[in-house]
């Protein structure tokens, strides 16, 4: 990189600033009173004055605000108060809030908010007379958060903290048109400190112009000192980058919406299947080591990827969010101050960035329309981004859902950030609202979806079969949403949908015309039954607890251990290499691994995922897979050498190609390896699987015909073992239903499975009962129908010695109450006491709340582990456990509900049940360093299940692990003569050769003379590179090494000289040589490391005829059981 100019040089052009509209002010306004000096901000190290340049109800001083914006730096350090004009907003009351719903379906504007009304009881016109600026008469009140625009600078400071922002710079950006992505990557290493905005040579930008997809590699070569400084490992990925890089995606999105213009209304699904909002643009949060009172933070940048897709990055484009991850060291602090940090204005490639919402230790930033002080937003930003206040309003209008908790209003936006798929689009006049007649609790979260729309979505998804049910978005709904049960609501042509009022999350005005991003089906997944299933810890806890003998659970242990080591090392029979082939890639999941990659933001939905889900259940908004690609870069298969990544896999390759565990030391060593592996995590995690069960979403009867403790679980395929060994669709007798978390006696029930006519379409899903006087689904942990799962059993020795809990456990302890503080402050009463406020003031007051996941994010984790001490020393039905397992959950709902432990509950808690885990739990887990003893067990109380699990484990794993040493001990590794052979061949063509022509015989040897030392000197490079550490490395950096060697070796030796081996004898000359030259190491990995794919095609010929196949038909093959016998 050519070192930057001057600074004077640098900052040699400054904009003039021109005003092209005509300011219009109310006659009552006094434009003496606007100040003349713009107000002051907390800079970082390049921050500029910050106002609104975009504003709903125009008051004329958004010019105003651009020409001070310009005002020099020297005068930007001053401070002055400048006089506010008030503005006194309509606060729609309770009495406003239309009543929802009503027996029988009716449109979707009967549950939204009667904006008339509002109006009518909470906006006097006199509230809009001080607004300045002349208003169409005709326009009715505005009852949104754009109508708090300031109408001129507030005395309140705003805080801004640049996160990488250069307004000079960024003038130069637009006028050579640099893309976003550019921007961003020179962003980043400002970020990191590596780069400074002055030390860029402006000419230097010319090199950069361009489209993103054109102009993003160029960054690394013009910046290619930093970027080496940043030590980043250079990497070879082929296939991977292609699906992960988001350049091409952000072109499509910047250039559809510059032809969409004004008419801009979201990157919606168009006619080519295509759809934006996938492109995810993360950081991370730094603490600056510095002794101050108040922590300091820093923002650094990440590369963006593409990824799965969300209803709010639809709508506003993927370059508009930011998500930054926060340490769990920082979260932990006790006066970590990230609410005050995160309320600031964030500087970023010449926009501001506001958050918006918090979870999961991560916090989610919106950029806005406000002013960085270039009195116009940058040429990239296209979409435009909103105005914070018209973004609030689009997702979750706050005067429109005035009758909930503040808490609960924040945390709506989670909907709007789940990983989704936007499925068909429902005109809103075929969006219902239905009221169940047994009332909304009994069918809390599903309502109905008609048959025409599955068929649709179906075919638009690439569903194999049409579902049963979807779980998904739409308007201001969520939940499942389930086949309608009527022929009436069926035989329809056009897609419908029945929401309940349960499932209504945001209401909107009555008289909007909702948009497209509104009314598309958000698809997160569709039904399906697994089978079998596997039990958690505390699930095993509570069926032991309520009858089942410990002997039930250690012989299901054994016969697990049986189980994987049995198949993977069954090798004997014509058919063995097969049934070992299926049992690798079932245990790896390998074949769904390789479609979710492919898939990537759409596996979910798509049914690709590999998300181990059969213990837990899905997050209901699923933050966590906005950035979650499952193996994504870091298991892709290395397409130079056809070595893969996983062991699974590259296990798989080498059996498909010939070679088995009896012959090759190579391949019996990687399945040693994953046997041990499978079995030490089979003991530690004790996850048991029982082969009659399974699990599926729990749905409410929409017949009503089930009786209260009756169940109907059906599936569209016979996939559920029967006792007597056959097996079936349909589960029939005693089963027992229950659901993650599972902390208290009564959440597993006793019921019984039935099949019922008017129930027969309802497959793969758990149907529970509607009649009674509870929901059945809140027994189970308190669980709903919004896409809640349930683990089915009728294992005959489990189901047998099951006895049903007193449903006094069900209900939670008199005094629980007192263990919280509740923030039951409601949307009106926080409206009506910020009533008058200005926008500035207002919108720090909301972001306390939008940020609330910030506090207190470790009670959740602590109060679980609280709860297992106080079950393992007091009882699983002692009083305080109990009220552990209802701290628990009610902390996990905390975000929604508005509670908090009060502080002296915690030191109570803490001090009373704070202790090192039991010795079962730490089974497997890094050994803490700590002279703690584990939880005992009192004397006088029996033996707990777990401990009874490990000690049986513990013994029956070190017997399976001697008949694995045994079966590997007894094969010997030797020479395969197929490998050797091309080079053998060569030499023996060469000899003869010598006898007619001793000049071409010459020239051969110097060929593979050559082709001998590559091998060699690649070899040692091999061992240099590959020490005894290399295994502890990160496996993108491990893929990395192995690639750069896979491609040295391929690349080399020049060809061109070449007169008797072509290419592809070469390439297969090269492979055998590195076989032979390793084979005193029988097991030595350096010619399958750079070679798979050779060694691979020269052993399946030499065994026979073979075929050669894409790899993308390769990569969808599967066995099936009925392959073989």
């Amino acid at each position: 990189m050519s070192r930057g100019m001057t600074r004077a040089y640098y900052r040699e052009v400054q904009e003039e600033i021109f005003v092209d509209d005509e300011w219009e002010f109310a006659e009552e306004v006094n434009s003496a009173l606007i100040p003349v000096i713009p107000l002051p901000v907390e800079r970082s190290a390049s921050s500029d004055s910050i106002s609104s340049t975009q504003s709903s109800v125009y008051s004329g001083l958004e010019d105003l605000s651009d020409m001070m914006g310009n005002m020099p730096e020297e005068v930007l350090n001053g401070t002055v108060n400048s006089i506010t004009s008030r503005v006194d907003i309509p606060v729609a009351s309770r009495s406003s809030i239309a009543a929802a719903g009503s027996s029988s379906a009716q449109p979707l504007s009967a549950m939204s908010v009667d904006s008339s009304d509002s109006a009518d009881s909470a906006s006097p016109s006199s509230s809009w007379s001080s607004v300045l600026g002349k208003r169409k008469k005709e326009e009715p009140p505005d009852n949104s958060l754009s109508s708090r625009k300031n109408a001129r600078f507030g005395d309140a400071k705003i805080r801004i903290h640049s996160i990488a922002h250069d307004r000079n710079l960024q003038a130069y950006f637009d006028s050579k048109n640099i893309s976003f992505g550019v921007q961003w990557l020179i962003a980043k290493m400002v970020s990191y400190d590596v780069l400074a905005y002055e030390n860029i040579n402006i000419p230097d930008l010319d090199k950069l112009r361009g489209t993103n997809q054109e102009a993003t590699p160029r960054v690394a070569q013009v910046f290619a000192a930093c970027q080496d400084s940043m030590g980043e490992a250079e990497g070879f990925f082929v296939k991977e980058k292609a699906v992960l890089s988001p350049w091409k995606e952000l072109d499509r999105e910047h250039e559809l919406a510059l032809a969409m213009g004004d008419n801009f209304d979201g990157f919606q699904r168009q006619a080519d299947g295509w759809y934006g909002g996938k492109v995810h643009f993360g950081a991370t949060l730094k603490a600056i080591d510095k002794k101050t009172i108040t922590p300091e933070y820093r923002i650094q940048l990440s590369p963006p990827e593409l990824g799965s897709s969300s209803r709010l990055t639809r709508q506003y484009g993927s370059k508009n969010f930011l998500r930054v991850k926060v340490p769990r060291n920082i979260l932990n602090k006790p006066q970590h101050g990230l609410v005050e940090f995160f309320s600031q204005h964030f500087l970023l490639c010449g926009l501001v960035y506001r958050a918006f919402y918090a979870r999961d230790g991560s916090v989610f930033l919106v950029a806005t329309d406000s002013s960085t002080g270039c009195g116009r937003i940058p040429s990239h930003a296209h979409p435009p981004p909103p105005s914070l206040e018209d973004y609030l309003d689009w997702h979750n209008p706050i005067y429109y859902n005035t009758a909930q908790t503040m808490a609960k209003w924040s945390s709506r936006f989670a909907l709007g950030l789940s990983n989704s798929v936007p499925g068909i689009t429902i005109s809103q006049e075929n969006i219902f609202c239905t009221k169940d007649p047994g009332g909304p609790d009994m069918t809390d979260g599903c309502g109905y979806i008609n048959k025409i729309a599955l068929k649709a979505l179906r075919e638009l998804l690439q569903w194999d079969t049409t579902p049963t049910a979807i779980q998904c978005r739409i308007a201001g709904a969520k939940g499942l949403l389930l086949l309608h049960p009527d022929s009436s609501g069926n035989c329809s042509d056009v897609p419908r949908v029945w929401l309940r009022e349960s499932q209504i999350k945001v209401k909107y005005p009555e008289t909007q015309k909702l948009s497209p991003g509104h009314l598309t089906i958000d698809v997160l997944r569709s039904s399906h039954l697994r089978s079998p299933s596997r039990l958690a810890a505390e699930t095993i806890v509570n069926f032991a607890e309520n009858g089942v003998p410990h002997s039930v659970f250690v012989d299901l242990m054994k016969e697990g251990l049986d189980a994987i080591v049995n198949s993977l090392l069954d090798w004997d029979g014509p058919d063995a290499m097969y049934r070992l082939w299926h049992s690798v890639a079932r245990a790896g999941a390998v074949v769904g691994s390789r479609l979710a990659r492919e898939a990537g933001g759409e596996a979910r939905s798509r049914g690709f995922a590999v998300k181990d889900d059969d213990i837990e259940d899905d997050d209901e908004d699923d933050l966590n897979a906005i950035i979650e690609t499952p193996r994504s870069v870091a298991w892709w298969g290395d397409e130079i050498s056809g070595c893969p990544s996983s062991l699974e896999e590259t296990v798989m390759v080498m059996l498909d190609s010939g070679f088995t565990p009896r012959d090759c030391p190579v391949l019996a060593d990687k399945l040693r390896h994953v046997l041990k592996t499978m079995v030490d995590h089979f003991v530690q995690r004790y996850r048991i699987e029982v082969p009659m069960s399974c699990m599926g979403w729990i749905v409410p009867d929409p017949s009503g015909t089930l009786a209260p403790d009756e169940v109907q679980i059906l599936s569209k395929d016979p996939k559920f073992l029967c006792p007597d060994g056959t097996e079936s669709n349909v589960v029939l007798g005693d089963v027992l239903l229950t659901r993650h978390p599972c902390k208290l006696p009564t959440d597993t029930q006793k019921v019984r499975a039935v099949e019922k006519s008017e129930l027969r379409r309802y497959t793969d899903v758990i149907v529970c009962s509607v009649q009674g006087t509870r929901r059945f689904a809140d027994l189970l942990a308190g669980g709903d129908y919004d896409g809640d799962k349930a683990i089915a059993v009728w294992q005959p020795s489990i189901v047998s010695h099951f006895n049903n809990a007193d449903l006094k456990y069900s209900h939670p302890p008199d005094n629980l109450s007192e263990n919280f503080h509740k923030n039951t402050l409601r949307v009106d009463d926080f409206l009506e006491q910020h009533q008058g406020s200005q926008l500035d003031d207002l919108i720090p007051r909301l972001q306390s709340f939008l940020l609330g996941g910030l506090r207190d994010i470790s009670s959740v984790g602590k109060y679980s582990n609280l709860h297992d001490v106080a079950v393992y020393t007091l009882g699983y039905a002692h009083n305080e456990t109990i009220r552990l397992a209802y701290m628990f959950c009610n902390i996990l709902d905390g975000a929604k509900s508005g509670l908090t432990v009060l502080p002296e509950v915690i030191k109570s808690d803490t001090r009373l049940y704070h202790k090192r885990s039991p010795e079962w739990k730490e089974c497997g887990e890094e050994k803490l360093e700590t002279n703690e003893i584990n939880a005992q067990r009192p004397k006088g109380m029996t033996e707990f299940v777990m401990d009874a699990i490990m000690s049986h484990a513990r013994k029956y794993r070190d017997l399976k692990l001697q008949q694995v040493d045994g079966a590997f001990s007894k094969h010997h590794g030797h020479r395969d003569s197929s490998l050797e052979k091309p080079w053998q061949d060569a030499e023996s063509r060469v000899r003869c050769v010598k006898y007619s022509n001793e000049y071409a015989a010459l020239t051969m040897e110097i060929e593979l003379s050559k082709i001998r030392e590559h091998v060699e000197k690649m070899r040692e490079e091999h061992r240099k590179s590959i020490r005894r550490s290399f295994s502890g490395l990160k496996i993108e950096r491990r893929q990395d090494v192995l690639r750069s060697l896979a491609r040295d070796f391929a690349a080399a030796p020049d060809l061109s000289s070449f007169l008797f081996f072509s290419s592809e004898e070469v390439a297969r000359l090269k492979a055998s040589y590195a076989y032979i030259h390793e084979c005193p190491n029988t097991a030595g990995q350096f010619p399958w490391d750079v070679a798979m794919r050779e060694l691979g095609m020269i052993k399946a010929k030499s065994l026979g005829p073979s075929k050669t196949v894409a790899l993308g038909f390769y990569e969808r093959f599967v066995l099936t059981r009925a392959a073989f016998h």
